[in-house]
């Protein structure tokens, strides 16, 4: 959006009157005869003649700038399943697969990754003729005959923050051997958005000096000052909390991981800025 913006004063319009009363003599007693000279000029004054320095001379401009960034963190989300016939077997099993899985991916990201649990779920399990727990016609049923528990199903969803980039690929094939049910890459990051939003931030702002430059070149004038500058974009960063579990030992060293290559897209920061410059005199 580019603006070129100029305020002109209005004419002034004067009325001038010049009255002259006098009293002629000579005439009978009681008469009295008076003579008035009035004087009117409308005068126009040329526009010209009263400017001033004009303080409404402007140029607005918006600026837009992208930065692509190599992303340095890569989030994976990981999936455990423990089973057994009863809670507490489902809960060393889930427990056992958890030690494999967060020895596995320390050993193999760096001590320094972040490894961080979310929903834990435990389920109980009827036999088939129990139609899924849901009873026959939909009616809930005790837990007895067809629908009597046979076992537990305990379930954790672990979240993996690490700076080996490109290691994520391979972490996601490793927790898999090693136990986890579903295993994903779900995103990569910046860990400095701030640094690369201020990189954004100055490109689009050499791109509004640019613009408002060609305009006020296309336009026979001359670049002024920056009077006013506004960022409308604004960054909410959010941080959540989960307290990271404990290294636990790692297991006997497992048969190497098989490598998965993986190359990342630049990630996209991008910047506004709306910039008011002053037309010089």
């Amino acid at each position: 959006m580019t603006a070129v913006r100029t305020r002109a004063r209005p004419a002034t319009v004067a009325l001038l009157a010049s009255p002259d009363k006098s009293v002629a003599h000579g005439y009978e007693p009681g008469v009295t005869s008076m003579k008035c000279h009035v004087l009117t000029a409308l005068l126009l004054i040329p526009q010209s003649a009263l400017a001033q320095t004009d303080t409404d001379r402007t140029i607005q401009v918006t600026g837009t700038g992208i930065v692509r960034t190599d992303p340095d963190l890569a989030m994976l989300q990981i999936n455990l399943r423990g089973e057994g016939e009863t809670p507490d077997a489902a809960t060393r099993d889930l427990v056992a697969k958890q030690r494999a899985v967060t020895g596995g991916l320390l050993n193999l990201l760096s001590t320094d990754s972040e490894l961080t649990t979310g929903h834990i779920d435990m389920m109980e399990v009827r036999g088939d003729g129990c139609g899924n727990g849901r009873g026959y016609g939909g009616q809930p049923r005790l837990s007895t005959g067809d629908c009597a528990v046979v076992g537990a199903i305990a379930t954790m969803q672990m979240n993996v923050r690490t700076r080996a980039v490109d290691k994520a690929g391979t972490a996601v094939g490793l927790a898999s051997r090693l136990g986890a049910s579903n295993a994903r890459i779900q995103g990569f990051a910046l860990s400095d958005p701030d640094e690369a939003q201020g990189r954004a931030s100055a490109v689009a702002i050499r791109a509004a000096r640019q613009r408002a430059e060609a305009v006020a070149a296309g336009a026979g004038l001359r670049l002024g000052p920056i009077l006013s500058m506004r960022d409308p974009a604004s960054i909410d960063i959010t941080v959540s909390g989960a307290r990271a579990m404990p290294a636990a030992p790692p297991p006997p060293p497992p048969p190497p991981p098989i490598a998965i290559d993986i190359k990342p897209q630049p990630i996209e920061t991008r910047a506004q800025v709306f910039v008011h410059y002053a037309i010089a005199q």
